[in-house]
């Protein structure tokens, strides 16, 4: 578990501070992206006032106009990578949006020239550390951390540590956690025999887990908002929102379960089978995060 944002079960998730890092590059300065839901949006600037609330940068939280100048969110997501971020995915992740970003800043000839200098020496350092990962890469057996960490993530799901997420939601918080973890490492870096096992492994402890949280078999079928069904618990509201943030990049098209999974406030998505069982639920969730395209190097 997370050391970082100990409390609340969501912020307690791994892939949340990794992913945070991530979003903060990409909504920052040049390279900001717009939130495709509100939901996903408010989870977010919560999540950012609770890191920089726990950073030395504190004081700039206070004032919304010193956010917006280069030379303070370089600082601040410098501070971020060296204390949040730990994974080589994320890591990875913000030195393309910082790169985006270098190669941006070097086209405005009235750029302030202690930004751009920030700029590169922030760009460098990530360099320097992605190299080391892939360096420490090279004598690891990844493929059995893949599948320690596999084992993990879903012991946690299994002893209720996703409980306030709806059955489906927690699926696709424990694929995240395998995502930006140990887990995702493997399939990006071991061969593909050996990714093809781990995806093997995730999915039948994913279809095995679903069926217990219902009370049913793997195949038995269920109305799909009985997947959908969040706990009536105090959390609800924030599991909701961090499920839509963890989801923000589902397709209604390409990624029809995540995507009716996670964004539970729009519409459910023409691909989401509207009866299914654990068996097709599962399956299908994990080909759509770790197959159809989503996790190239």
């Amino acid at each position: 578990m997370s050391s970082v944002l100990p409390g609340t079960q969501t912020r307690a998730l791994e892939c949340v501070a990794e992913k945070f890092v991530v979003d903060f590059a990409r909504n920052s300065g040049i390279s900001r992206e717009p939130w495709r839901t509100q939901q996903s949006k408010a989870y977010y600037q919560r999540l950012t006032g609770e890191f920089i609330g726990q950073s030395q940068l504190q004081k700039w939280a206070v004032d919304e106009v010193l956010l917006e100048k280069p030379e303070v969110m370089l600082a601040m997501l410098g501070h971020l990578c060296q204390r949040v971020a730990k994974k080589h995915y994320a890591i990875e992740k913000v030195y393309e949006s910082i790169s985006a970003m270098a190669l941006a800043s070097a086209r405005v000839t009235n750029d302030a020239s202690e930004a751009r200098r920030q700029l590169v020496q922030v760009q460098q350092q990530l360099a320097q550390r992605v190299g080391n990962l892939e360096t420490q890469f090279q004598g690891t057996d990844l493929t059995h951390l893949g599948f320690v960490h596999c084992e993990q993530v879903f012991a946690r799901w299994q002893a209720g540590h996703y409980f306030t997420f709806s059955p489906a939601g927690r699926c696709y918080v424990a694929l995240q956690e395998l995502y930006w973890g140990a887990f995702g490492d493997a399939l990006r870096f071991g061969r593909l025999s050996q990714a093809t096992e781990l995806i093997e492994q995730a999915r039948a402890l994913a279809i095995s887990q679903l069926a217990r949280d219902v009370n049913a078999s793997a195949r038995t079928r269920h109305y799909y908002y009985e997947w959908l069904m969040f706990p009536s618990t105090a959390g609800m509201m924030e599991s909701k929102e961090a499920l839509a943030w963890l989801g923000d990049d589902c397709d209604s098209e390409h990624q029809p379960v995540s995507f009716a999974t996670t964004q539970t406030h729009q519409g459910v998505s023409l691909g989401m089978p509207r009866i299914c069982s654990a068996m097709r639920l599962g399956s299908a969730m994990v080909d759509e995060v770790f197959i159809d395209g989503r996790f190239a190097k």
